[in-house]
């Protein structure tokens, strides 16, 4: 006959699963390993930018003046400081006035340093379109970076955004130049 021991387990295949169980470490689930992952490698990331290329590691935000309104008359805008606005997005302003003026849907003229404008305008309409502007034509669609330069292809009469820093370049719109005459 046989001799029954109940201090010994029945099957030894049992108590390695749970001793396995007691001494296993808490692991971390696998979206929290992604996560820091991720983390690590940006840090990493932003770290080699600062380094190799500071000007793609900083976000720099173009700061432009407030447009200067006044109404002249009774049916026309007058732009005060719209040549030095040109001057801080670093574009003509013949091409900043052809814009406007196409997207306004009206005529106006450059004379000295202001432009002047036929309807009746806000600062706010204004500077909806600057933002617009500066949108399709200067800042860089890949960095976002302003320092970019407006291009005109002569053959091809298209004119490209270049950037400066990341040297990614865009084809833009052309200007469709109203049939009425800009006084």
């Amino acid at each position: 006959m046989d001799i029954i021991d109940f201090n010994k387990p029945n099957s030894v295949k049992k108590v390695k699963v749970v001793k396995k169980i007691v001494t296993q470490v808490p692991t971390i689930n696998k979206q929290q390993q992604n996560k820091e992952f991720y983390n690590k490698a940006l840090e990493k990331i932003i770290q080699l930018l600062k380094e190799n290329n500071p000007s793609l590691a900083t976000q720099n935000n173009i700061q432009l003046e407030k447009p200067q309104i006044d109404r002249l008359g009774t049916k026309k805008t007058l732009w005060k400081n719209f040549d030095s606005i040109c001057i801080q997005m670093n574009r003509e302003a013949q091409h900043v006035s052809q814009y406007l003026l196409i997207e306004m849907g009206t005529e106006g003229s450059l004379a000295d340093e202001k432009l002047i404008i036929k309807g009746r305008y806000t600062s706010t309409q204004i500077e909806t379109l600057i933002k617009k502007y500066l949108q399709e034509y200067v800042l860089c669609s890949l960095c976002m970076s302003s320092a970019t330069i407006l291009i005109r292809d002569v053959e091809s009469r298209l004119y490209s955004k270049e950037c400066k820093n990341c040297k990614a370049t865009k084809t833009v719109a052309t200007l469709k130049i109203s049939n009425k005459k800009q006084k």
